[in-house]
């Protein structure tokens, strides 16, 4: 009998192991979108606040490149989308759907200074309509606990 117990938890332990290492090469059968060689979750680059040299970070990006889609976003202001870097010089489809999985597009920060609000005045203390601990009108007063 433990001979039997001791290949059931053995067959269970090298079924656990072949399922654990399945999980960790991910759906594709290997390395999955937004991850680098060493298996690690990259960070997307947010192209609209990136730097030259964050953009650089990406595969097939060189400095010429990079600043294209600087240029670009300053003269025409924040990307509404990934699908229009194509109008950036330099990138045509295929770069484009190498670079999608590694890059999106967030919210671009307005440069212009903020209109200092007007001071709120405080408000006037709040007083209880019944004090606490005195009974409400037509309530009879209580008798003690």
């Amino acid at each position: 009998m433990k001979k039997y117990t001791f290949m059931v938890i053995g067959a269970l332990i090298v079924m656990l192991s072949f399922g654990g290492m399945a999980y960790a090469a991910g759906e594709e059968g290997g390395m999955g979108a937004g991850q680098d060689g060493s298996g690690q979750v990259m960070e997307k680059v947010d192209i609209n606040a990136a730097t030259v040299e964050e953009l650089q970070s990406l595969p097939g990006m060189d400095q010429e490149l990079a600043q294209n889609i600087i240029d670009y976003r300053e003269a025409n202001g924040p990307f509404g989308s990934v699908e229009e870097l194509i109008s950036v010089e330099g990138i045509d489809n295929e770069k484009l759907d190498a670079l999608r999985e590694q890059i999106t597009v967030g919210e671009m920060q307005e440069t212009q200074p903020m209109e200092p609000s007007a001071p709120m005045e405080p408000s006037p203390p709040m007083e209880p309509e019944q004090p606490m601990g005195e009974p409400m009108p037509g309530e009879s007063p209580s008798t003690g606990y």
